[in-house]
Order: structure tokens, then sequence, then C-alpha cells
């Protein structure tokens, strides 16, 4: 299928935007100064469709944001090709993402992108021509702004360590597999470690990462060997820099071996990209799953806030046109929901919140079946939110995500202990991709519909004992077979997950014994043994990682915890 979509690159498509949303909040007062996230030295510019390459400017190094190898890139579709909304369109024969949305017009778009660096490092701005005034092909031009900020770091070693790991992993489903294609789906964290395959045995300079994929390896794999595994686990390197100066491009630090703590929103879209181009041209897996456990405030960088897609930040186009890339080829998204700051704590952040969809230029398609990401939410053991999610922000999947610790290659024995969405993200994916490699035939869309389907409806309780089900925040509203209707959320394993795809699908190998599934029981009270992560004090105008900061130390960390 892919091989066939590859050689779309020489044909034409429409492209589609996603659908229309409600506004949200206007942003609180006290927010923080964004100026020393956006880079005075490095901007993003977007060309018009007719535009040949990315104008040259005196005094600046130009380039193409996303390279000059997509395939697509030499062709464009002519206005003759094109048909007008008064004229009868194909009819689609399957309702799939990659039919909804033309590879080749994604990728068309992904090659409007254009980055501008001052070339000298001594000049300013102000020194130089500003590009859009030199070239009336750049319609939008922007500077390239701070994309993630991890803060955590590994705590040190509690004798409990090992107690506190079959707790996180009897929370989320944990159980012993029977492989069936083996490496049929890979599964790429785009976090703080350098590009690479498998999950890696040393962490790099910031442990974020590093804990997300052995999260994972403890989910999709059998043995301890590589190959007993449901998925390839890769990395890829979506925050390079160590130190970052909005003034300086020289005093800017990257580390592309060992991983930085903060990235340019260039970086995270790059990633998506670069890891969509290596699925096609390098592995044999037939599905590919992203996690995307970082995220910024809309508040503060915008996303949501535009009548249109052009009216967003450059910057924040060339994230959301990279997912667009990415769901043409029928790639599965999960992002975390987002974790509450000192400063900012309602509603979700991006690109979760795209799930709910935006406003999208004019079109004669109609709305996309597939989600352009599934947001993923984090509880505690007891089915409440965690301490740091955010008021408005739970979608309709969440998962245990706090006290989060697993073994990993010696000598470092485990991981660092996290709590956040970023945590439940990682085992909504690795759920997704055990269930996409016992059940391949199976859409993106029906590997979701299954996880929300499966798991346990999460109730609330009045203050006069009334239960009732909890509700999602935002969800995907659009496509022909949304519902009206709120939907209820419910708490992921991966037991319940396999449980319900097994019986949805009875003539299909099943990895399991549906019979093991135990059933969770929510008045267990949150693990004794260990400290809740409480929101992060910071009021740094980054965009962090879900979590930023680990649970521990604490002042309030009992002994030994």
């Amino acid at each position: 299928m892919r091989r066939h979509l590859f050689l779309l690159a020489l044909c034409i498509g429409l492209w589609l935007s996603a659908c229309a949303t409600s506004q949200r909040p206007q942003p609180p007062t006290g927010l923080p100064d964004t100026s020393t996230a956006c880079a005075n030295w490095r901007w993003i510019g977007i060309v018009s469709p007719t535009a040949a390459r990315c104008p040259e400017v005196p005094g600046w190094k130009v380039s193409s944001l996303f390279g000059s190898q997509l395939p697509g890139q030499a062709r464009k579709i002519s206005d003759q090709e094109q048909k007008p909304c008064d004229q009868p369109q194909t009819p689609k024969k399957k309702k799939k993402a990659s039919d909804e949305l033309s590879t080749v017009e994604a990728i068309q778009e992904l090659n409007r992108f254009c980055v501008y660096e001052i070339a000298d490092p001594n000049k300013k701005l102000a020194d130089l021509p500003f590009p859009p005034a030199v070239s009336a092909e750049l319609v939008r031009f922007d500077q390239d702004c701070a994309a993630i900020s991890p803060a955590s770091d590994k705590v040190a070693s509690i004798a409990t360590w090992n107690d506190v790991s079959n707790h996180f992993l009897s929370q989320v489903g944990a159980k012993s597999l029977s492989i069936y294609h083996r490496l049929g789906v890979r599964l790429a964290f785009l976090d703080t470690q350098q590009d690479g395959k498998g999950a890696p045995t040393m962490p790099g300079n910031f442990w974020h990462g590093y804990t997300l994929t052995h999260i994972a390896r403890q989910l999709v794999c059998s043995s301890e060997s590589d190959e007993d595994c449901a998925a390839q686990i890769t990395t890829r390197l979506a925050l390079p820099y160590v130190h970052f100066d909005a003034k300086s491009r020289t005093l800017s630090q990257i580390d592309t071996k060992q991983g930085g703590h903060i990235g340019m929103q260039s970086d995270l879209a790059k990633a998506i990209t670069g890891e969509v181009r290596s699925w096609q041209s390098e592995d044999p897996q037939r599905h590919l799953v992203l996690n995307i456990s970082v995220a910024w405030d809309p508040k503060l960088f915008g996303g949501l806030d535009k009548a249109q897609l052009s009216e967003m930040r450059a910057g924040t186009q060339a994230v959301y046109d990279a997912l667009q890339y990415a769901r043409s080829l029928d790639v599965l998204v999960l992002a975390a929901a987002g974790n509450r700051t000192e400063c900012s704590g309602y509603g979700p952040l991006l690109p979760a919140a795209w799930e709910e969809g935006i406003a999208h230029e004019p079109s004669c398609e109609k709305n996309p079946e597939a989600s352009l990401v599934y947001a993923v939410g984090g509880v505690r053991s007891d089915g409440r939110p965690l301490a740091n999610a955010r008021d408005g922000g739970i979608p309709r999947r969440v998962a245990y995500g706090e006290n989060a610790i697993v073994a990993c290659p010696v000598p470092i024995l485990h991981t660092a202990a996290l709590t956040g969405s970023s945590i439940a993200t990682a085992v909504a994916s690795s759920i997704a991709a055990v269930v996409w490699d016992s059940f391949p035939q199976l859409s993106p869309e029906e590997v979701m519909d299954l996880l929300d389907s499966s798991g346990d409806e999460l109730k609330v309780v009045d203050g006069t004992g009334r239960e009732w089900s909890r509700e999602a925040d935002f969800w995907f509203r659009a496509g022909a077979n949304a519902s009206p209707e709120r939907p209820t959320v419910h708490r992921l394993s991966l037991c319940t997950a396999l449980k319900e795809a097994c019986g949805r699908y009875p003539d299909e190998f099943c990895p399991l014994d549906p019979s093991s599934c135990e059933t969770w029981d929510p008045s267990e009270p949150v693990f004794p043994h260990w400290c809740s992560s409480p929101p992060s004090a910071t009021c740094d105008p980054w965009l962090h990682p879900q979590p930023g900061d680990p649970p521990c130390p604490s002042p309030n960390c009992p002994p030994g915890g």
C-alpha cells in the first residue's frame, strides 16, 4: 500500500484540512513573554503554491525546511488539473485516511516551507533586508519558536522501585503475549533520544524519551530479546538543543548524539516527516505508530485561535502539515493531552488538541474520516485525573500515568520515575501497536475505535453520592459517522484492549487468554510508597514535554519513596 501511495507522487490530488471547532477561552493574564522562546536569527517562511523554490535574500542562508528529496517536489498541480467545487468529484471507493487526503498534495504543502537563518552571526536582524519585503512569494514569515523543553531527570535510587514498577505494570494491564507477526509495527518516539532502532541501552542528556521507550518495551515485548516484540521501537530526536538563546545562534548549543531538552517547532515537524520517510524507505513494518509526548500551549503560540490554517504561525503550520502528511499514509499518531503548570492549566495542549479539529481552508471535499491525532490523558489508580492534569483537557481515552518506573539494562537498573500525560500516551501507543500487530487488517481509525470501546468507563461521584459517567472535554467530531453526543471517558489497558479485539474478531489469532484480564478496582488506593507529582512551578515560555518535572525528589516524599 505504501509503495502505491509513493508512486502517487506523480499524480494529482486534493488537500483537506481538519474541521471547524468552537472558539477556545481567551488567554489569561500574566502569561510569560514568548520572545525568549522565539529565535531572532531563525525564521520559517511559507511560499505561495506557485513558487518554484525558496526565494534567495541577501544576508540570509536559505534552505527547504523538509529537504529537497520529498517525492512530488518536481511537479505541481496546474490550475487546469484542479476541479472546481461546482464540478462533480470522483467518488471515493473506501473511507480511509489515504483516500480522504492526497499524499501528493500533503507533500507539496511541505515543500512550501523554507528556513531563513542570518548567515553572519555578527549581523543583526535590523542590518539585513527583511525577506517578505524582498520577495512577494513569501506569503507567511515567522520566527521559529522553541517547541519542547523537558525538566525531568533521573531520581535517586529507591529501595521500593521494584514494587512501584510492578504496580505500574499491573495498572496498565501488561501481560505475557504470544507475538503474532513479530516486529509487524513500527512504534516511534519523537523525543529526547537520538535517532535509532530499539529501546536505547543508555539515556541521553535527559531521561524523558529513554523512560518512554522502556515503558513501551515492557508492553510490546514478550521476552528480553528484541526479536520477541510486536513492534520495532525506534527513536527520533525532536529536542536537540541543550541550550537555546533567542538572540544568538552561536550561543545556542545542539547535541544530536545525546539529545537536548529544548526543540524548535521546526524540529518537531522534521522529526515527524523524517520518521515517516524512514519507515517508508528502510523498514518492512506494515504499520507506523508515532508517539508525541511533547506539546505547546495554544494560548502562548497559537494553533486554535485562528479562523484559517493559513493565519497560524509558520512553525505551527509546519507541524500541522507534517501531521497531514503522516495521516495521508495511514500513520497512527497519538499525542499527550498535556500537563498543568503554574501559569497555564486549562484546556488541552497542541498538537493533541487538534483531535477536535480546527477551522479549515475552503474545500469541496467532505470532512476527513480519521482524526489528525488521537489525544491521551492520564489518570491515577483510582481513576481520578492526575495531580498535574489540565482542567478541561481530558480526552475520550486515558491511561494510568502516575509513578511510572520500569526496569532497564544494567548498570542503570531502572528508569526515571515520571508522572504525566506522556506516560499515559506511551502506554496507549504501545497498546495500539500490539493490537495492530495482532490484527493488521485494521485501519488506524479502526484501531482507535477498538481501543476507545475497550477498557473501563470512568465514573464521577458528587458530594451526594450520585454517580454518572465521566464525559470527555474534547473529541473528534468530523466524518460521516461522527456522533454529536459527548463520549464517555475510557481507561485503557493492554489486556482489556486485546480482550475487546479478540471478542470482536473471534476467527483471528488472539495473543493472550482474555480470561486472564483482571477486573479494575477503582477503590484501590494510590500506591502508598511513592509520592504524586504536583503541577510544574515553571512559568518559562517553553513548549513542554508531558510530563515535565519528575515526581521526586520532593520534601513530601516519604522515607524510601
